[in-house]
């Protein structure tokens, strides 16, 4: 039986501008911007017709920044914008807890990314997750996924299998490194 593989990304900092630290979320659709290069790199997976899930923490729903229609709400936009940019996402998955709620689907823990994979019908271990934070990457490592990081973040060692300056090198390095075999 033939691995098929897939490509998750983390959504803040990765797929969308986040915003200023001191509001920390993403409360409203007018509030999401894309992040430069991302929906080129995505268009170019929907085009080898790799899918593509979105795995994302969303703590702000625990702590009552706003509810879980208001994150529909931003996801639809979400795909709105990359469709503008003839791109798509296949799977959105995330976590409304906070790191008290002991759920298994908060990264770093991989639930959402097994999750997600489920959804998308792809195998994990050749699969990648793709995010900014290191709680990304653990995420993904945990589920079984090469990992690529992007940007300035302090990645520990051993978690990342390549790594990114900024979102604008997206297109290119999945243009160079299809299939993603490891």
């Amino acid at each position: 039986m033939e691995q098929r593989p897939g490509v998750f990304f983390d959504r803040d900092g990765l797929i969308n501008v986040p915003p200023p630290p001191e509001r920390r979320y993403v409360t409203r659709p007018d509030e999401f911007h894309l992040m430069p290069g991302t929906a080129e790199a995505i268009h170019h997976l929907n085009q080898v017709s790799i899918p593509v899930g979105v795995v994302t923490n969303q703590k702000g729903i625990a702590l009552g920044r706003y509810t879980e229609q208001a994150l529909e709400e931003i996801h639809e936009r979400m795909r709105a914008l990359l469709a503008e940019k003839g791109a798509h996402i296949d799977d959105v998955q995330y976590c409304p807890h906070q790191e008290s709620d002991g759920c298994n689907c908060r990264k770093p823990l991989p639930g959402m990314i097994l999750a997600g994979a489920e959804a998308l019908e792809v195998d994990p271990s050749v699969s990648w997750m793709i995010g900014d934070q290191p709680r990304d990457l653990v995420a993904g490592r945990a589920a079984g996924c090469s990992t690529l990081g992007v940007g300035s973040a302090d990645f520990p060692t051993g978690v990342t299998d390549a790594r990114l300056e900024t979102t604008l090198e997206l297109p290119s390095w999945f243009t160079e490194h299809f299939p993603f075999q490891r």
